[in-house]
């Protein structure tokens, strides 16, 4: 097989790609910082918008209140129907697009994407504004590097859904509150899911959240206990150090 498994994982890891290790630091943090921007969009989104709508009104803008309220006067649907309609649509044309063979399926998924919303928005179905979180969503789906956490998000997404129905932003942020709980407490080979952060340890990796300089990343992660600790030279800029000395 050409598939090898990697252990143990972190949750930062899965927000990791293999070409981070090829480009600059700096466009590395960028992209990761899109990365987890999509991640939230991706789990979160369709819940917010579901809560803001049934409990929190004085949170939106009024211009922006009358506007979505003025698109979905003619929606015969409540919230929860409009956006389980659209993303379980949604979950079916991504599914049908990666069973086609060929270059065909990503045109399906494009097309039928496109087709299916404006349908839906002539027909009074949904509300544009919707579409647009639904797309926004899936967008954000699509950005996250690891396959197996953007099925964990893509399956999480209706639970916020379902507690944004039932709570709001309260029934939220239990379930953010239970989803960080059980995640600290997994362990992958004996190390926590989510070290270095959650148990903090005293960890001088600079390559969790966001990816420091290489010649500033001197040490392997300490909660891998690994038998060598350094992972280079604490002075690996070696003509700086050449430099130093003929002054």
């Amino acid at each position: 097989s050409p598939n090898v498994l990697v252990v143990p994982i972190t949750a930062y890891d899965l927000m990791h790609s293999p070409e981070d290790n090829y480009i600059r630091y700096p466009y590395v943090n960028l992209l990761r910082y899109i990365r987890y921007i999509a991640g939230f969009l991706a789990l979160l989104l369709p819940g917010l918008y579901v809560a803001v709508t049934n409990y929190h009104h004085e949170m939106i803008p009024t211009d922006l209140l009358l506007a979505i309220e003025a698109s979905r006067e003619k929606v015969p649907f409540p919230s929860l129907v409009e956006i389980l309609l659209m993303e379980l649509s949604f979950e079916l044309i991504r599914e049908a697009g990666l069973r086609v063979p060929g270059p065909i399926g990503p045109t399906l998924g494009i097309i039928g994407a496109l087709i299916l919303g404006q349908a839906a928005v002539a027909a009074n179905i949904v509300s544009p504004i919707l579409i647009i979180i639904v797309a926004v969503t899936g967008i954000g789906s699509f950005a996250i590097p690891n396959y197996s956490l953007a099925y964990s998000i893509r399956i999480l997404r209706f639970a916020f859904i379902f507690l944004g129905v039932l709570a709001g932003f309260l029934g939220i942020t239990m379930g953010l509150f239970i989803a960080g709980s059980w995640s600290t407490a997994l362990k992958s080979f004996g190390v926590p899911f989510m070290a270095p952060l959650g148990p903090r340890t005293s960890n001088k990796f600079k390559n969790v959240i966001f990816k420091a300089p290489e010649w500033k990343m001197e040490n392997r992660p300490d909660y891998l206990n690994t038998k060598k600790k350094k992972m280079q030279d604490k002075y690996s800029m070696q003509w700086k150090q050449d430099g130093k000395k003929k002054k």
